[in-house]
């Protein structure tokens, strides 16, 4: 690669977001220091996603709601790089861009915050429970029937606000936000079991031009491990055509012994939730995204 003065990193303007920009630029500095470029520059943007905050995400389309701004100021050369949550990205990426690398999973899982300290379990009866997903919504129905489910918008500072103000008796949040931004306050982790998260939920994406010769250095922060885990959740979300609006859950994990496997999470359900999938299976590692998606097809008929 030839060197450059400048090389300029893009992603949204939240807080969660510039963390995550940060996180990349440690890596990228640490493995490359200063050898292909004299400084790197960051360029924040805001999204359809973050511009109406306020109306629900079925109201303002979801290709993309997340990432389109920054794509297209990609296309346009105003930035070189994208760095974005993998589960916010679409499973076809605009013409001319790719993911170029995935950086390490932080642990996947949803997490309830709620306002007395008490466990899901304990929630009082009916409790006012926040959340913009459609997938944890279905999920958080089987545990507890009895909930109310109220949309929720905004960064995660702000719906940890709602929550304190007593808009909310809980919220359901990632857990990698909160530990990419170091917020301290209780909340309780909520196991695979009980509720899957949504394909790529952890991992750090970073999109780059198809022709950008940056490409070969960002192919060397690849996380392997990742790699092949959001490959196949992704192969799964795509042949469900599955988006933000779509009651889906994966996680693939990476199983060494006694011989390498893919253990893979899924669910999935209609939007009233009244067909609901929900299950474990094996993979084999050479063929996981093959199967990924035919197991994906197959759920799709039946729902």
């Amino acid at each position: 690669m030839e060197y450059r003065k400048k090389i300029i990193v893009g992603s949204r303007q939240s807080p969660l977001a510039k963390a995550q920009v940060n996180i990349f630029l440690k890596s990228f500095k640490v493995f490359f220091g200063a050898k292909y470029f004299d400084k790197l520059e960051e360029k924040f943007f805001k999204t359809s996603g973050d511009k109406f905050f306020e109306k629900k995400i079925s109201t303002i389309g979801n290709k993309g709601l997340f990432t389109k701004e920054i794509d297209e100021a990609q296309l346009n050369f105003e930035i070189d790089i994208g760095v974005h949550s993998l589960k916010d990205l679409p499973t076809e990426l605009p013409e001319g861009l790719m993911i170029g690398a995935v950086l390490k999973r932080d642990d996947p899982n949803d997490l309830i915050m709620t306002r007395d300290k008490v466990k899901l379990k304990d929630l009082k009866k009916n409790a006012v429970v926040g959340t913009s997903s459609i997938r944890r919504a279905v999920q958080l129905k089987k545990l507890r029937p009895d909930i109310k489910l109220k949309e929720i918008r905004g960064n995660v500072g702000t719906r940890i606000n709602k929550l304190k103000n007593g808009e909310f008796d809980a919220i359901i949040l990632a857990y990698a936000g909160l530990k990419r931004l170091k917020i301290k306050e209780y909340y309780e982790k909520i196991e695979i079991k009980e509720m899957i998260p949504s394909p790529g939920q952890g991992v750090i994406a970073i999109v780059i031009r198809k022709d950008d010769d940056l490409l070969s250095l960002l192919e060397r922060l690849n996380d392997q491990k990742t790699l092949i885990e959001s490959e196949c959740e992704r192969t799964f979300l795509s042949a469900l055509d599955g988006s933000c609006e779509t009651p889906i859950g994966a996680l693939a994990r990476l199983e060494i012994n006694p011989k390498p496997k893919i253990l893979f999470h899924y669910m999935a359900a209609s939007i009233d939730g009244k067909k609901f999938i929900k299950d474990k299976t094996y993979f084999e590692i050479d063929n996981c995204c093959k199967m990924s998606f035919d197991l994906g097809k197959k759920i799709k008929k039946m729902l």
